[in-house]
């Protein structure tokens, strides 16, 4: 072992150790140098930014307001223009001499067109008089006739074909009277220029966008016409806002400053990072340049006083580089080992430390391997966090349960992972957070794929050897299973229940019902041999047809706890939709609901039992009227889905009522659950029933204050789909 000290290069040793030191004096000296070096570029850098964005809204301030008086005055030279005498009639001609002195004296206005009430061009000056009516379909027609003011339009197409702005300027006659507009096209090109006056001389740019985006001027020829509507400053414009951002123009790196104008119009000023950090990138050249000749001396002489004392520790450094190789500590160097001097004692104290750690470190080791195998060998999922409530260790079977590797969610915080639909629930938490040292609770987790687990839970915290609280662990148990079954039991005594209370319920209106079925065949016979008129006619069919449905219905409540399978009778969808929203007329037309049917000419027909169907249908569109008690719309349509490979017939019922709360959700199909005064609470339960009797399935989404859309979906069979 000493010749293996001794052999290795002792010069190696040297270099390194001098390295070392050489990096702490480096650190030192140079960390604090660098630091203020960034300090004042940053500094600098932030200064120079904040003056520039002064500069541009400055700018944006000024031009805007140059184009608003511009504007105003041009709004001010066209209202001078319109003459009425007083039978209330145009002098065209007079009008069109004004209109060509005003765009000879203008250098804003390029053109100015007369147009009357019904969009006829009247003149179109400086071009000439139209002898012949031509039709002007000008932005803003409408709105500065009924507003009375004038009004800046988008980009637009003239007669000419010629893409322009304008100003419209109302012509209102005696009385009030509204006989035309004067439409002045603006000078894109004056737009530009002044644009240009302001901004080309600091190297900057800037452009005017109407509410399309679109590029009304520009300091940039080029980009006339353009849409810029994904710009982010445009964006921002869209949004009547203004302030400053960073972003590209023309594929540089630029400074902007953005104001909104009228009418959705836009101002856009910024200028290139290139020339606006121009002054700084000198600078920063400069301080550059001497902070290196600053850390070049340092290192120089830093390297000559460490050489001087680093010899008396280098074999000392040789047994440290053993111990980390982790080498046999058999044999000791003899001189080293018999020195009574501080290296010697060093060198003593270090070998037994060494062996000490060897040994401490191999128990440790052997109890993490037990403590890891346990914990991972356990049939319960166990989770550690520490005071943060940041994650230190999941097991297998926590990584089982909720879906999640442990890789993606160690080192987390656990209010961050998915689990809890909010932090309120997360009993691990509550735990860190309160006095006690732990508690057992039932509470439920939801997994990568969004199911949820019911899950038993039992929660400690965690001390160290001083006693102090390092954290919380918590052992969780999935009972989602036994959940189900017990909720399944729990059902299953409900659905006894509504068999005896449907059996009671139906017993006892059997016999009035069969009175009122007898009494209403008898009306329907007189009737038919004797019409009262078509709406009595129409009344009496439909007590006939409700009263015979309601017999049938009365013997589904006799056979509610066990299902008639037999479903033979080819069904027209969209006659039963019909004959329900027919039987329904009356409340639709009372609660003020507008229908809306849609059945596509594709398969209407399923198999099924008529009466049934009926009844889920009528429950489903009683349901929407009385969500709807202000009125609204009631949206009926069938459709052919596929899904995984099977066609499903589907029928929507759609409305745009009062909507449904997700803890009203949880409880929808249980029986005898009502939000309403006068409910049964088994609707939707006995609709659901039929659906599912069909072999099919009934799905229901809603949003509060949006509405309710119920699908009932029915697998298409190939004795259906041969039909």
């Amino acid at each position: 072992m000493a010749s293996k000290f001794y052999n290795h290069p002792i010069t190696s040793i040297s270099s390194s150790i001098k390295m070392k030191y050489l990096m702490i004096y480096s650190v030192i000296i140079i960390v604090p140098v660098l630091l203020i070096y960034t300090i004042i570029l940053d500094y600098t850098h932030r200064v120079v930014e904040e003056d520039i964005v002064r500069k541009n809204m400055l700018s944006a301030d000024a031009l805007v307001k140059r184009f608003n008086t511009e504007i105003s005055d041009a709004v001010l030279q066209v209202q001078l223009i319109a003459e009425v005498d007083e039978r209330n009639k145009l002098n065209t001609q007079r009008m069109y001499e004004r209109a060509k002195q005003t765009i000879a004296s203008s250098s804003m206005i390029q053109s100015i067109t007369m147009v009357d009430a019904q969009k006829q061009m009247l003149f179109e000056a400086p071009f000439a008089l139209h002898t012949v009516m031509t039709t002007y379909n000008f932005p803003n027609f409408d709105i500065v006739r009924w507003s009375r003011n004038y009004a800046v339009s988008d980009v637009h197409q003239n007669p000419r074909g010629e893409r322009v702005v304008s100003i419209s300027i109302p012509v209102i006659g005696i009385n009030e009277q509204f006989i035309g507009v004067m439409v002045a096209e603006l000078s894109r090109d004056h737009l530009s220029e002044v644009l240009s006056v302001n901004s080309v001389p600091n190297n900057g740019f800037s452009f005017l966008v109407d509410s399309n985006g679109e590029v009304i001027a520009s300091t940039v020829v080029s980009e006339i016409g353009i849409n810029t509507s994904t710009h982010p400053a445009t964006m921002e414009l869209s949004r009547y806002t203004s302030g400053s951002m960073k972003g590209n123009y023309l594929n540089e790196p630029s400074i902007m400053a953005y104001k909104t104008m009228w009418d959705g119009w836009g101002l856009v000023l910024g200028v290139p990072d290139r020339y606006a950090f121009k002054p700084l990138t000198d600078l920063t050249r400069a301080i550059t340049g001497t902070f290196i000749c600053i850390l070049l001396l340092t290192f120089l002489f830093i390297g000559l006083g460490v050489q001087k004392i680093l010899q008396p520790i280098v074999k000392l450094t040789q047994f440290a580089r053993s111990i980390e190789r982790n080498d046999p500590l058999t044999i000791t160097p003899k001189v080293s080992s018999q020195s009574k001097d501080e290296i010697g004692v060093l060198w003593q104290t270090m070998m037994a430390t060494a062996l000490s750690l060897r040994e401490k470190q191999k128990m440790v080791e052997d109890n993490e391997r037990y403590l890891r195998d346990m914990i991972e060998g356990i049939p319960y999922a166990i989770l550690t966090v520490d005071n943060e409530g940041i994650i230190t260790h999941i097991n297998r079977q926590f990584e089982k349960i909720t879906g999640y590797p442990r890789n993606d969610i160690i080192g987390k915080l656990l209010s961050e992972i998915p689990i809890k639909n909010k932090d309120a629930d997360f009993v691990l938490l509550n735990t860190l957070n309160s006095d006690r040292i732990g508690e057992d609770a039932e509470t439920y987790i939801m997994n990568a794929n969004g199911q949820k687990h019911v899950v038993k839970i039992a929660t400690s915290k965690l001390y160290n050897i001083q006693g102090g609280n390092i954290g919380s662990i918590a052992v969780l148990q999935d009972i989602t299973q036994l959940k189900l079954l017990e909720e399944h039991a729990k059902q299953s005594e409900k659905l006894a229940l509504i068999g005896q209370i449907s059996t009671g319920i139906a017993h006892e209106i059997k016999n009035p019902l069969a009175i009122l079925s007898g009494a209403s065949e008898l009306l329907k016979e007189e009737v038919d041999s004797e019409p009262r008129g078509e709406s009595i006619d129409e009344l009496v069919n439909d007590i006939y047809r409700v009263v015979r449905r309601m017999n049938g219905i009365v013997t589904q409540f006799l056979s509610f706890s066990k299902m008639n399978n037999e479903i033979d009778e080819l069904i027209r969808m969209d006659k039963l939709l019909d004959e329900a929203l027919h039987l329904l007329r009356i409340k639709l037309r009372d609660a003020k609901i507008f229908t809306i049917k849609d059945y596509p000419p594709q398969q209407t027909t399923m198999i099924g039992n008529y009466n049934k169907l009926m009844q889920v249908f009528l429950n489903l569109i009683i349901n929407s009227i009385e969500a709807m008690p202000n009125g609204g719309t009631l949206s009926i349509r069938t459709l052919v889905s596929a899904e995984d490979g099977k066609r499903y017939f589907v029928v929507e019922v759609k409305d745009t009522g009062a909507g449904i709360s997700d803890q009203t959700m949880e409880w929808l199909y249980n029986p005898f659950f009502t939000t309403k005064q006068e409910g049964s609470g088994l609707g939707l339960t006995i609709a659901r029933d039929i659906v599912m009797e069909h072999g099919g399935e009934l799905q229901i989404q809603s949003r509060v204050d949006e509405g309710t859309t119920m699908r009932c979906k029915f697998p298409i069979t190939e004795r259906e789909s041969t039909r």
